[in-house]
């Protein structure tokens, strides 16, 4: 067992045990020299990136599972059914794998594919645990003209809560769409559509799951 803090602590250990300086892991594995310092001394940032944490193991010749703390490891446990399969180790040195979700009632605990993206190119999608991070295919139109059918969403998995005005991929009674959610009262919201042709709908918090609150969007425009 690991919060946090231990896991800060034992990378600093198996640092001094490997002789090299904080500034020397930090840029050999891409980083400012005051990443590592950071990162141990003030918690900044509060987790290591997955990439991070797989080099540093491998630089250190340390086991993964040492540097995995367990609130990470109890944010893949609890991903909803349709993420069953995932693990720790389902990322390259490079790559992240990020599954894309069927929005049909019939197939909601499916997948439909999966997205392998370059971490140092796409990290603005992949910030904090991209394990958390999921695809949604938008259905319809009911979205639009913010997100045409067919567009793909980027949900982070990990905010199951309203935290905000904003837009949130649901689970209504096992139609899996996303809604423009905003807070009426103390357990009352309104799902919004951005399409005027379809009607608002006032819900209470436990007519709704929220599967995640979406960060960003491949715009699903035909060429």
């Amino acid at each position: 067992m690991a919060d946090l803090q231990e896991i800060r602590k034992r990378l600093e250990r198996f640092i001094e045990q490997s002789g090299l300086s904080y500034r020397e892991i930090s840029l050999k594995i891409g980083r400012k020299d005051s990443y590592i310092h950071q990162y141990i001394k003030y918690g900044f940032p509060k987790r290591l990136n997955e990439l991070d944490r797989k080099k540093i193991c491998r630089m250190l010749n340390v086991d993964e599972k040492e540097l995995i703390d367990d609130e990470l490891i109890k944010t893949v446990r609890n991903l909803p059914a349709a993420f069953e399969g995932d693990d720790l180790r389902d990322i390259s040195d490079d790559y992240v794998n990020i599954d894309i979700l069927a929005p049909r009632p019939d197939s909601h605990n499916r997948l439909i594919g999966r997205m392998s993206l370059n971490f140092m190119e796409f990290g603005s999608w992949l910030a904090g645990n991209p394990f958390n991070l999921r695809l949604f295919r938008v259905d319809g139109d009911y979205m639009n003209p913010t997100l045409p059918g067919g567009s793909l969403v980027v949900f982070d998995t990990a905010c199951t809560d309203y935290a905000g005005d904003g837009l949130y991929v649901l689970d209504l009674e096992g139609a899996i769409v996303i809604r423009r959610l905003q807070r009426t009262g103390p357990d009352t919201y309104v799902a919004i559509t951005d399409n005027p042709r379809y009607h608002d709908c006032n819900m209470k918090r436990g007519d709704m799951h929220i599967m995640g609150r979406a960060t960003f969007c491949l715009i699903g425009h035909p060429l």
